[in-house]
């Protein structure tokens, strides 16, 4: 995620809460933590906090899981297009007479 991409996640949180408003630090973490995640996850994660509650989402919330690691994201989407690839061939593999 790009810097910009970050700057457009914060705006839409001091946007939505109103009362909220980040300091250079939050802007800074937030933008040196976000480099590595997938933008269209974290602003999924936002969105559903946002229709969720009423109150603004901490930084834990939106881009660390409950393991603690923020890396959580790239993992996610490498296992899963792994997972995809493998299916097929496991199916065809159980298919021959092998045994």
């Amino acid at each position: 995620m790009t810097k910009l991409d970050t700057y457009k996640l914060l705006n839409l949180i001091e946007n939505v809460y109103p009362l909220v408003t980040f300091k250079n630090d939050t802007v800074l973490r937030w933008m040196a933590c976000c480099e590595l995640m997938d933008y269209g996850i974290v602003f999924k994660k936002l969105a559903l906090h946002m229709r969720k509650n009423p109150y603004p989402p901490t930084f834990d919330e939106i881009l660390i899981n409950s393991s603690g690691s923020g890396s959580y994201f790239g993992w996610m989407d490498e296992y899963s297009i792994r997972a995809k690839n493998v299916a097929p061939r496991k199916n065809a593999w159980f298919k021959e007479d092998k045994f």
